[in-house]
């Protein structure tokens, strides 16, 4: 008889942080059984979802809208565009800017995995009661656009300098004896 593995999160770990991390790892992981079968990273679906709700957002607005680095979003409308899911057109308000929108190859994937899409999200809720669910999505909307200066493209990821490597990197100034 095989055993079932049940992680308990430690009182020390019960904290917003961790918590966030470790659920943004379920959402990925229940998500990606989803997209995976098209071939698509959970943000690669949330590039369709995105211009099928706003068709011809320039790549700037949508990085802002996904919470990515334009050089990401850029990535990302460049293997969409590839795989023939998306088109890329110049701006007719600005010639360097490029409108996307959802092809017809791509509205097909959207309207093939919508249903399987929203009962993942559903499966991501389903440990809570069906008042919590919306209690919940309330309460993080509400953190997450209160704290939106904080929700920043690969804030955090990298170490900031120490103070004793912040005191190293300042300039000599020269002597005026």
């Amino acid at each position: 008889m095989a055993k079932t593995f049940q992680a308990s999160v430690p009182t020390s770990h019960r904290v917003p942080a961790h918590l966030a991390r470790r659920f943004h790892q379920v959402c990925l992981g229940i998500t990606a059984e989803v997209t995976g079968r098209a071939g698509l990273t959970p943000v690669e679906w949330s590039v369709i979802m995105a211009l099928d709700d706003t068709p011809d957002i320039d790549q700037g607005s949508l990085a802002a809208r996904l919470g990515v680095d334009t050089a990401s979003a850029h990535h990302l409308t460049h293997r969409l565009a590839a795989a023939g899911y998306i088109e890329r057109r110049s701006d007719a308000k600005d010639r360097r800017a490029r409108a996307l929108r959802l092809t017809a190859r791509g509205k097909a994937l959207r309207g093939e995995l919508r249903s399987a899409a929203r009962a993942s999200q559903d499966r991501i809720l389903s440990p809570l009661a069906a008042n919590e669910r919306r209690l919940f999505l309330d309460m993080l909307t509400r953190l997450v656009e209160r704290h939106e200066a904080y929700a920043r493209p690969g804030n955090g990821r990298r170490r900031l300098p120490s103070p004793q490597a912040k005191r190293e990197a300042r300039p000599v100034q020269p002597s005026t004896n």
